[in-house]
């Protein structure tokens, strides 16, 4: 409960439009306390998995709440900003059944990842994925979003974003995503909650609120939580 009304304070703080205050409530309560759903399913796809560090699993955090949101939607072509070891990756080819994507990486971080090896991250994210890259089902991009973007030419069914999580960067993402979605695709943002800069509209947030507040007329459907899931009218 701390860290909701935590999570309330901050968004009031950054001028959160209150239809998106409302909706996170609204999504709070029936994803809370859901680690034990989460689990069952991680317990299915990371059985060999590799990490350097296995209790850093946020993105399992979430499995329940995406599972819920998009099972049984038709997607064929995904891309994933941000892809570190490989979890969120695995997770989406097994969700979305014959489907393919495209995983962009620079594998050096950013601000928050000053004491990680990214030699052995990138070696865990190979190993991973090494199945599913054989099998032509994922595509690896060793480069900025900026320099994907810049050089792609392909429409996506469903985007995720996860990448620098700097307030400028994480909007030049979001827009840049938003160009390349399909009609009625989906646009997933990860760590809406994240406040690592003391400053909190440095934080993903403020980014996203700004994105959503500019785009409102476009979005058929918004799920706001601990990540945000959009689907393009």
């Amino acid at each position: 409960m701390k860290k909701l009304i935590r999570n309330i304070f901050n968004l009031i703080l950054i001028g959160t439009p209150y239809y998106i205050i409302i909706n996170y409530l609204k999504n709070y309560f029936p994803n809370y306390r859901k680690k034990k759903e989460c689990f069952e399913i991680e317990k299915q796809i990371y059985s060999n998995f590799r990490s350097d560090d296995i209790s850093k699993k946020w993105f399992t955090n979430n499995l329940y709440f995406l599972k819920k949101n998009l099972s049984n939607r038709v997607i064929n072509n995904l891309l994933e900003i941000g892809s570190y070891e490989g979890r969120s990756a695995l997770f989406f080819l097994d969700l979305f059944k014959n489907s393919k994507i495209s995983c962009v990486d620079t594998w050096v971080g950013s601000d928050e990842h000053k004491e990680v090896n990214f030699n052995s991250i990138e070696s865990n994210f190979d190993y991973n994925i090494k199945s599913l890259k054989d099998n032509m089902q994922i595509y690896k991009f060793k480069m900025t979003s900026d320099e994907f973007f810049k050089k792609n030419k392909n429409k996506f069914d469903f985007i995720f974003v996860d990448g620098d999580h700097s307030n400028d960067q994480v909007l030049k993402d979001l827009k840049n995503a938003w160009s390349f979605l399909n009609k009625n695709g989906f646009l997933l943002i990860d760590d809406y909650m994240w406040w690592y800069y003391k400053d909190l509209k440095n934080n993903p947030a403020f980014s996203v609120n700004s994105f959503i507040e500019k785009n409102i007329s476009q979005i058929n459907k918004l799920i706001v939580w601990h990540q945000v899931l959009i689907q393009k009218k």
